[in-house]
């Protein structure tokens, strides 16, 4: 273990929470609900807030800290439906249906701008830009269809960026050219959990955390809910609990892969020295099938990097070492900067890499971020509760497309790893055809 790569107070928890720490929520549960939300992530949390516009006061249990999931430990790079058209998600869909979903991601982030501005909702937003790097040049090829598509469905200011002009945007030689989409942007996702959590309580809807819920059981008035924290009779029920889905509800557990994400943050660099690498403290992510993504702290001061270290799972510590050596292999200026936080988080995976709601049994679920959860999650909470609660009478797109099972064994994601390597290997073969 490369220890001198740490600083010497490294902690394994997110940067983010040196701003806003997931909180602990007590107390007695109430013996009714009108709604049940299980997850207090941003999806849960978000949901909650449109059951109170809605009329209804939301009950919201968590396992753990309150937004102290995956919502509080991702990237938090806010940007729409461009995943599904880099990721090729989009191939095996309906013309019509990825329409649909483009128009949804774009309402999902215009949700996200209009929250964060009107709504008193913290949410850290920075209007920063997002640009999407080519790992090898056939990627770069590929940009100018993605950049039509997202001005013409999403109404996005896109162009493609070649590799003699990406030296103007980013200073490393490692990538072949940009899509820069100039509507995205990043937020603290910390920082916004907490923000909607104080704005549920202060509206009267009840929050607790540590109360994993057990079983959920159908009777003739709603739902005997279960939890570690005592039971609830609640009239409708909804699970936004995505890479975190247990055995509580195990339809949903066996459509879902449970994908390990991590990052580290360096330390406190000093903004010129983050902005001479990065000219315009943007949102970064890369092509490849294992990608790499970055960005500057909301502060400007550090880098956030994040990937999957290798193949099997690996703790914080031991992943930051790899994930360092992928950070100077994009900025080899950086190979002797030290690291002050490592962290991993839990996202999920569908079949067909695009977001779910439905219901079974009565039991209403919304998952699946796919890894790109901090703008759609909130916007499939909002959607999930106006369809629970009767408000919105027409099924979704995310309802209508089937949500295919995974080949879950006890509900463990066993096939994680030969994934991860297949991604690898096809990431290695694209650079070895590509002379790169």
């Amino acid at each position: 273990m490369r220890s001198h790569i740490f600083t010497d107070d490294f902690r394994i928890e997110p940067q983010w929470w040196d701003v806003a720490r997931p909180a602990s929520a007590g107390g007695e549960l109430p013996a009714r609900a009108d709604l049940l939300i299980v997850g207090a992530g941003l999806c849960g949390l978000s949901a909650a807030r449109r059951a109170l516009d809605l009329g209804a006061v939301p009950v919201v249990l968590d396992a753990g800290a309150i937004g102290g999931g995956a919502s509080s430990r991702s990237g938090a790079m806010a940007s729409s439906a461009q995943k599904l058209l880099i990721s090729g998600a989009a191939q095996g869909l309906p013309t019509n249906v990825v329409a649909e979903l483009v128009d949804q991601h774009t309402m999902a982030l215009d949700h996200i701008r209009r929250t964060a501005a009107e709504a008193g909702i913290d949410a850290g937003y920075q209007a920063s830009g997002r640009l999407f790097l080519a790992a090898v040049p056939a990627d770069l090829a590929r940009f100018e269809g993605h950049a039509r598509i997202l001005r013409e469905r999403g109404g996005m200011r896109a162009r493609v960026i070649g590799r003699t002009e990406l030296s103007a945007e980013i200073a490393t030689p490692h990538y072949h050219g940009g899509l820069l989409v100039e509507d995205f942007g990043g937020l603290h996702p910390s920082l916004f959990a907490a923000s909607l959590a104080a704005d549920v309580a202060r509206r009267g809807g009840v929050l607790r955390s540590h109360a994993r819920v057990v079983s959920v059981r159908r009777e003739a008035a709603g739902f005997r809910v279960v939890s570690t924290a005592g039971t609830i009779l609640a009239r409708q029920v909804l699970f936004a609990t995505n890479g975190y889905t247990d055995a509580a509800l195990p339809p949903v557990r066996r459509r879902i892969a449970a994908v390990g994400s991590f990052m580290i943050a360096t330390e406190d660099m000093g903004r010129d020295r983050v902005k001479a690498l990065m000219p315009g403290l943007r949102m970064y992510s890369d092509t490849k099938r294992s990608l790499w993504f970055f960005r500057p702290s909301t502060d400007g001061g550090r880098i956030l990097f994040g990937a999957r270290p290798g193949i099997a799972p690996s703790q914080p510590r031991a992943a930051a070492v790899k994930l360092h050596g992928f950070l100077g292999t994009v900025f080899p200026s950086l190979r002797d900067v030290r690291i002050s936080h490592a962290w991993t988080g839990t996202i999920a995976m569908t079949r067909r890499h695009v977001q779910h709601i439905g219901q079974y049994d009565g039991i209403w679920f919304a998952v699946g971020c796919n890894g790109s959860g901090v703008v759609i999650m909130p916007w499939l909470g909002r959607l999930a509760v106006e369809r629970l609660l009767g408000h919105r009478t027409a099924p979704t797109v995310f309802e209508r497309i089937d949500f295919g099972r995974m080949p879950n064994l006890a509900g463990t994601s066993w096939y994680v790893p030969f994934a991860a390597g297949a991604f690898a290997l096809g990431d290695w073969l694209d650079r070895k055809r590509a002379g790169v």
